[in-house]
């Protein structure tokens, strides 16, 4: 076990906030919780006070082992100790967890999909004139409908997504982790199984729906429709509505598992050396995206690169990058 996954262990068993193991450590709440994340070690001060305080030895803290002698109480304060969560306070977090993960993830997708609107909107402006090269009242109509149209779905996104914040709000004392979870942490490890047994299918159905979103900019290039054809946009509107589902189910269970860590005391963190890398790496592999994107597209005509699309470049790189983001952080983080 790790200094840091000791500290926390510690001041569990003893009932004490990360605010109140500051406080009489003389440090800030950051400091502890950077403590307990392995991102800082304590000074050799501070273990000592640290090893006083819970009643170990500064062996225990700095090697493998268990305690030299039982761990000490008396000195911990009835105002320090955490209230204890009850069942039925539980079962209202999930429950309304749950809705909120909905809201959310549905305000996201509903903001990816608003573009459909504008493309049906083209799509019938160009059926119903296909034959006049001027703008008509009829064409306005439509065009300006579906501009409308968008604009409305991306309100009520955002409506949907401050609802899903003022439907968790009476929970700020479960999310500032301001409990003790001793009794309830064996009916949570069930919780946790059958959240992994109903949920993980998100994450490939995701996964697939948004390998699967390259599939209007792949017929678009290979077909060769120019920007004002029926065909361009079709491409487009049916990219839009498969990444809006795949962003509705990933989101979805990015929300629930963020609500449960937070139920379950259990936030994964990087090392700071990976931490470091994955900020440093993500900055170089952008800015290689970016480049290569700039270059093709100035090419000189007898340059020209055959079977590159730039566009779709873009977008296979930014699925790549949220792809291995995922597994990366799932598989490194402690």
């Amino acid at each position: 076990m790790r200094l840091g996954q000791k500290i926390a262990d510690l001041r569990k068993k003893n009932n004490l906030s990360q605010e109140s193991l500051a406080e009489k450590m003389n440090v800030s709440r950051q400091a502890v919780s950077k403590w307990e994340s392995e991102q800082s070690i304590p000074d050799i001060e501070k273990i000592v006070n640290l090893s006083e305080l819970f009643g170990v030895t500064t062996d225990y803290l700095l090697k493998s082992g268990e305690p030299s002698f039982e761990l000490k109480n008396e000195d911990i304060n009835d105002k320090d100790k955490l209230p204890v969560l009850s069942d039925e306070l539980v079962k209202k977090y999930l429950t309304a967890s749950q809705k909120s993960s909905k809201l959310r993830a549905l305000a996201i997708a509903l903001i990816i999909f608003s573009p459909v609107w504008i493309c049906f909107a083209c799509i019938l402006s160009i059926f119903f004139d296909h034959d006049s090269h001027y703008e008509t009242p009829l064409t306005f109509t439509i065009s300006l409908s579906g501009y409308v149209a968008a604009i409305i779905t991306i309100a009520i996104a955002l409506g949907l997504f401050i609802y899903s914040l003022l439907n968790m709000r009476e929970f700020k004392q479960i999310k500032k982790q301001h409990f003790d979870l001793t009794e309830e942490r064996k009916k949570l490890e069930f919780t946790i199984k059958l959240f992994h047994q109903n949920n993980d299918k998100y994450v490939v159905f995701a996964s697939i729906l948004a390998v699967l979103s390259i599939i209007g900019p792949m017929i678009n290039w290979f077909s060769n429709f120019s920007s004002s054809s029926i065909g361009f946009i079709i491409t487009w509107g049916i990219t839009f509505i498969i990444f809006s589902g795949a962003s509705y189910l990933f989101t979805f269970y990015l929300f629930q598992r963020n609500y449960l860590s937070i139920l379950i005391k259990h936030k994964k963190h990087l090392p700071i050396k990976l931490h470091r890398l994955f900020v440093y790496g993500s900055w170089i592999y952008a800015f290689c995206v970016l480049g290569i994107f700039y270059i093709t597209t100035r090419l000189p005509y007898g340059l020209y690169i055959p079977f590159f699309n730039p566009a779709l470049f873009i977008d296979f790189s930014i699925i790549v990058y949220c792809l291995f983001t995922y597994f990366f952080i799932k598989e490194k983080a402690e």
